[in-house]
């Protein structure tokens, strides 16, 4: 007689054989053998290292399954179920045995995209069968929940660059990420330094990206400055920040500007006068002349006289600056910058 532990254990499951041998003479032996399964309930547990999964990262977790007779292990999440037992793959998933712990099966999703987020549904079954043939077994389930994040990402984008003077130009800020990032600030960095917010209005184009745009109406050389977008958003209580800087170009023919200090062009004999005379233009003028009627003060041709101390450059200006001491009835004139 065997007698089987209390409580059994589905260790004890097996092929039992009664054999009966008469004095060791094989062709005399009889034998009787009987399946023993003692089954146990199911049970799936779910684990992982994360569940925030970052775009194009791999996600990896596990269910381990105990029970006897374990005849089932499947994953599956939406339309997509897997064999674990037969370790099959779908796409970037698969699930497979670990061959180290074969209560282990391990899900891994290869280069995880906001389309592989949300639950997967870890489930186990029993089965096995009474000696009258009836069938018997249960089933269990666990779920893990991956949560798709990416961090922000900003792109600006001009649909004109370059661009002439009295275009109008559309800015866009196209910005990613999820959790979804909120709406960017886009700044304008002017020629001294200092940098200025410019309104926008923003469209949701998935469930993850904006665009916002903005429009630069009769663009000047003025206009002909950097631009900026800056956008973030908080992932696991981190702040993902990102930006995107570019500048716009704009050509236009040469502009001339003639200044006076002071500014008051009715002065009295004996005073100074002085005058700035300004090219501005995108490519750079090449020549600058100032003169009052009769008389050439400067005249100034960069592709023959190279640099010339009296002439400040700039990446888009020529300047010349001339001031006349002691003014006299003779200095009443037209002055022209060109």
């Amino acid at each position: 007689a065997y007698t089987f532990q209390s409580p059994p254990s589905s260790t004890e499951s097996g092929v039992y054989q009664c054999i009966m041998r008469n004095n060791g003479v094989a062709k005399f032996m009889k034998q009787k053998t009987t399946n023993v399964v003692i089954a146990t309930d199911p049970s799936v547990m779910v684990a992982s290292s994360a569940t925030s999964i970052y775009d194009g990262t791999t996600a990896e977790f596990t269910c381990t399954v105990t029970g006897y007779p374990v005849t089932s292990v499947t994953v599956s999440k939406d339309s997509l179920t897997l064999d674990c037992l037969a370790g099959t793959t779908s796409g970037d998933t698969t699930c497979s045995q670990n061959p180290n712990s074969p209560s282990e099966f391990v899900i891994k999703v290869e280069t995880f995209s906001a389309d592989e987020a949300g639950a997967y549904k870890c489930s186990a079954a029993t089965k096995w069968y009474k000696t009258d043939g009836t069938e018997m077994g249960k089933s269990a389930e666990n779920t893990k929940v991956l949560n798709y994040v990416k961090a922000s990402t900003a792109t600006l984008t001009f649909d004109k660059n370059p661009a002439e003077v009295g275009d109008t130009v559309i800015l866009t800020c196209r910005v990613e990420g999820s959790p979804m990032p909120g709406s960017p600030n886009i700044t304008r960095t002017s020629k001294n330094g200092s940098a200025t917010l410019i309104g926008k209005s923003c469209i949701v184009r998935t469930a993850i990206a904006k665009e916002c745009t903005t429009s630069l109406t009769n663009v000047d050389l003025t206009d002909n400055v950097n631009y900026r977008c800056d956008v973030s958003n908080v992932i696991d209580g981190v702040t993902k920040s990102s930006s995107d800087n570019k500048n716009l170009v704009i050509e236009g023919n040469a502009v001339a500007t003639l200044t006076l200090e002071p500014a008051d062009q009715e002065l009295d004999v004996g005073s100074s006068l002085t005058f700035t005379c300004i090219i501005e233009g995108n490519p750079l003028p090449n020549k600058l002349k100032f003169e009052r009627k009769g008389e050439v003060f400067k005249e100034y041709d960069s592709q023959s006289a190279g640099d010339d101390p009296q002439i400040t450059r700039s990446t888009y200006t020529l300047s010349y600056i001339k001031t006349i001491n002691k003014l006299q009835l003779s200095d009443t004139s037209k002055y022209t910058c060109s």
